[in-house]
């Protein structure tokens, strides 16, 4: 069983892929008029696992199935049984530790502290899912009676060897209503209404951390495991409390406010890996070209790649 739940955990939703496969830009900035539009916006959470996980890539290497709609993409890891049979044994110690920690209440209530402040936004109701599939979301938006519906997916996963955690937002602002439908910006999708070509706003935000790393999988997670799990409960509010922030400055930035100032310092991505955004979502801007610097403090720093996805990139370790 919970092999299972891994392997259903690693079929990632296609609003964090199809934007590759489709050519859709990964970043879509708010317009003045849809902003104007929003009378009412309700927010909804997917997040299809209940634990955290290890990615396992291909043992010749990731690929990515990705396919059209909001969620309905595959990741093809390629994964076999034995090697997901390990991971799974090596994360329990870690699940065990933090049975207690609820990563959804987390991210919903930091959600409703920081969305409630947009008063454009008119947030309504707030709701985490696990029905991540296109049907599924497309009932979310048609039971929904406010103009928009903001969905945000959510992930968080272990590298193979479990050095680095990553968490993933996802967001996608799909209109309503026939006046915010009529002001999308890219030939739309009518069959699938929460389909990545029909969002107002869309971007891509990830919060990396590592833990004192040895290059065993199993002592690293015993580290994130120690005191009782304190290490990976720290790092998860962590990662929750720099991502919702970001996606509430983004979401609010001018749609003419893209690109970074041309003297905004640079740092260097790392070569794609198995945890890599180039495994989960191949982009350019994503693997090994320069990001930029928007902004640091005593955790970490802003990173802004060239496709307008962002990074919180925690400095030192846990």
């Amino acid at each position: 069983m919970r092999a299972a739940r891994t392997q259903a955990a690693i079929i990632l939703s296609s609003l964090l892929l199809a934007a590759c496969a489709n050519q859709i830009p990964i970043h879509q900035p708010l317009s003045g008029a849809a902003r104007d539009g929003l009378a009412a916006t309700d927010v909804v959470v997917p997040i299809q696992q209940s634990e955290i996980f290890v990615f396992v890539p291909q043992s010749n290497g990731a690929s990515v199935a990705m396919g059209g709609g909001l969620l309905g993409a595959l990741v093809d890891a390629g994964i076999d049984s034995v090697r997901t049979s390990k991971a799974e044994a090596a994360v329990t110690p870690l699940r065990n530790a933090m049975v207690d920690y609820s990563f959804d209440n987390t991210l919903q209530g930091e959600l409703k502290s920081s969305l409630g402040q947009v008063v454009w936004l008119h947030p309504g109701s707030f709701g985490v899912v696990r029905d991540i599939s296109n049907d599924g979301l497309n009932k979310q938006l048609a039971a929904s009676h406010a103009a928009a519906v903001l969905f945000v997916v959510a992930d968080y996963r272990l590298s193979n060897d479990g050095g680095v955690l990553l968490v993933t937002l996802q967001a996608a602002l799909i209109p309503n209503n026939d006046q915010l439908r009529a002001l999308r910006v890219a030939k739309h999708d009518d069959k699938t209404p929460v389909a990545l070509v029909n969002a107002l706003y869309r971007n891509r935000i990830v919060f990396e951390a590592h833990v004192n790393g040895t290059g065993d999988r199993d002592k690293n997670i015993a580290e994130w495991s120690a005191g009782n799990g304190s290490a990976i409960r720290a790092a998860l509010s962590m990662g929750v409390k720099k991502l919702v922030p970001l996606l509430v400055d983004d979401l609010q930035r001018a749609e003419g406010d893209v690109a970074p100032a041309a003297n905004a310092p640079q740092v260097a991505v790392g070569a794609p890996s198995e945890v890599s955004d180039c495994v989960l979502a191949p982009s350019e801007a994503q693997c090994g070209i320069n990001a930029v610097v928007l902004g640091q403090d005593q955790d970490g720093q802003v990173l802004r790649f060239k496709d307008g996805s962002l990074k919180y990139l925690k400095t030192g370790n846990f």
